[in-house]
Parts: structure tokens; sequence; C-alpha cells
């Protein structure tokens, strides 16, 4: 990563807020390449593997959810406090698409496992 003067920034020249967005981006991504992965799996009639790698999804996506909870928790005690600058927005708009993309991977093994049964 570098500033506007495309000096490197250092990862402990972060303040908390772009560590705790950055967290979460890096999280959410992460969970939703799982459920993207999923729908594949379903699609080549791979359920059990799909199912499995939706949890694993799960798992990764909670670490963001709880980065992104606790900032509305810090927010909520103070107040207003937390600034909202683009990347906390960005790291919210990731937040909500892994939470789509996990919606949707669910069912698609669902109507893929019927599918099948149909074939």
């Amino acid at each position: 990563m570098v500033d506007n003067d495309q000096t490197p920034i250092r990862e402990d020249d972060m303040d908390p807020m772009e560590e705790a967005c950055f967290t979460i981006i890096a999280s959410v991504g992460t969970a939703k390449s799982n459920y993207i992965q999923a729908i594949d799996l379903a699609k080549e009639g791979r359920f059990d593997e799909a199912r499995k790698m939706i949890e694993e999804g799960n798992q990764i996506y909670l670490e963001g959810h709880n980065v992104h909870m606790g900032l509305l928790q810090e927010d909520a005690a103070t107040i207003g406090s937390i600034k909202i600058s683009l990347l906390l927005v960005h790291s919210e708009d990731q937040l909500m698409q892994a939470e789509t993309f996990r919606v949707l991977a669910s069912d698609f093994i669902d109507l893929y496992e019927r599918l099948s049964r149909i074939a």
C-alpha cells in the first residue's frame, strides 16, 4: 500500500480504524470466495464439499463480522465517535456482499441438489 506521495505505508503505520477496515475486507473477501467456490462445487454435484466450503466461509466471515460489531459497539458507547471514511464504507460494502453471497450460495446448493435428484 502507498500513500498520496507514493511512499509505502507500513502496517504498523496504520491507525486502529484502518487496521479494522482491512481486517474486515480481508476476512469477508476470503469468505465470499469460499461461497463462490461452494456454488462451483455444487454445480459439479459435490454437495458435501460445497456445504463444507460454506461452513469454512462462515468461520472466516465471522472474523470480519466481529470486528465490525466491535466498531458498532464502540460507536454506540461513545455516541458517534467513529469517523466515517471511504475505507470504512468499502469494508461495510464488502461485508454486505459476502452476506448476500452466503445466502445465495446456500440456495444454489439446495437447488443444484434438487435438480440432481430429478435428472
